[in-house]
């Protein structure tokens, strides 16, 4: 199960892990290619992006999206990340 911590922005989420990405990165679909765990978050309706810090990946949601839907969905995928 994926540790979600609040953030100071209702539409962020941060999950602490070391990831090979480039540092201060906004990950697309497309930025993404090749990581099928980040690939299969970024699916899941409601999220926007993921952005890259040092040892920590901060989640984005779009501002319509319910974080409570997100992470139901996402409980039910549990092998991302």
């Amino acid at each position: 199960m994926i540790d979600f911590k609040d953030t100071p922005n209702p539409n962020a989420k941060k999950i602490d892990i070391q990831h090979k990405y480039e540092i201060a990165v906004n990950l697309s679909i497309e930025g993404a290619k090749g990581n099928e765990e980040i690939t299969k978050l970024l699916l899941n309706p409601g999220i926007k992006s993921i952005f890259t810090g040092p040892g920590f990946l901060t989640v984005l949601k779009e501002e319509s999206a319910d974080w409570a839907e997100i992470m139901q969905s996402l409980e039910i995928n549990t092998d991302i990340i």
